[in-house]
């Protein structure tokens, strides 16, 4: 799947050169990221915002180990001028709070990556949404708002089997809700608007049509290709429970993939890992559709599981 050490061999890939990386954001830990870049010969340096510029679940958090060193972030200027005393020469998110501080670093370092103006469509359920919407590309009907009246007259507006309700910004350790109804919806609204509030730094939600109960991980790498543009490579497919225990294979498996590379080029994906959540049923005729995208690299206890992922 799309780990810390996909995210090293890309960089290592791209500069076979032994060199240092920042990892911006690392809330969560030290992480897989340390022990990944090592195993390529790189020295990682975390870059860690100062505590009121942080969500307030992390303010409080221990630093985290494994790094070469430390940069606490107070400002754009200095970050990069540490950065660059330093010799930085690759710069990753550590999570969804970092993805839009990494990608400014990199833009004034002066190193390959996507335009910093359109962050939020690498991690914001909302914008991504929007965004495949205005290329044509399916997706799941919905609203991002902060507001529970407006979710709730969204909801009467599309009759919908059923919805889903999860944190604006993808990757929030905070689990998305199905909802039956609006009242149930209500019912929902407070714990989760706070729970998001709480590790994003941001109170908005995103309530969608249900886009399917059969859902599915893809782990995708980005790196340049021969024609110099972004290259999209699938590392892994994985179901999602209640998907079932194993991932698909063969046409379904390829279905998925295509999808995934156009959901890549339509968020401005141009460099390095990416996690891609996907609801397809192909029993039901429908296409594949987006749950969100996270452009960062990710761990998780099924990436330990070599038989719970599928390599297309």
């Amino acid at each position: 799947m799309t780990t810390a050490l996909s995210a090293a061999a890309t960089v290592s890939g791209a500069d076979p050169a032994v060199g240092t990386a920042a990892v911006v954001a690392p809330y969560e830990g030290s992480g897989p990221c340390p022990r990944a870049f090592a195993r390529h010969g790189w020295r990682t340096v975390a870059v860690l915002p100062e505590h009121r510029l942080r969500p307030p679940a992390y303010r409080n958090a221990a630093p985290p180990a494994g790094y070469g060193g430390t940069v606490v972030h107070r400002g754009l200027r200095q970050t990069v001028k540490a950065l660059r005393a330093l010799e930085v020469s690759a710069v990753v998110a550590g999570g969804t709070g970092g993805i839009e501080l990494a990608e400014r670093i990199a833009w004034q370092l002066g190193l390959p990556g996507p335009d910093p103006a359109s962050s939020s469509l690498r991690y914001d359920r909302g914008a991504q949404a929007a965004r495949l919407a205005r290329l044509g590309i399916p997706a799941p009907r919905g609203i991002r708002t902060a507001c529970p009246a407006e979710a709730a007259a969204w909801a009467r507006s599309y009759p919908a089997a059923g919805y889903l309700l999860a944190p604006a910004a993808a990757g929030t350790p905070v689990d998305e809700v199905e909802c039956a109804d609006v009242g149930r919806l209500d019912t929902a609204w407070p714990a989760l608007w706070h729970a998001a509030a709480r590790h994003s730094g941001s109170p908005h939600l995103v309530l969608t049509e249900l886009p399917g109960r059969r859902r599915y991980t893809v782990g995708t790498v980005t790196r340049p290709g021969p024609d110099g543009g972004p290259e999209h490579v699938v590392t892994g497919l994985r179901a999602d429970p209640p998907a079932g225990p194993r991932a698909p294979s063969g046409p379904a498996a390829q279905v998925l993939a295509r999808y995934t590379v156009r959901v890549l080029d339509a968020l401005g994906v141009v460099r390095g890992p990416a996690t891609v959540r996907l609801a397809y049923d192909d029993t039901a005729g429908r296409g594949p559709l987006l749950v969100c995208a996270l452009a960062a690299p990710l761990m998780t206890r099924t990436d330990d599981r070599p038989d719970a992922c599928t390599t297309i």
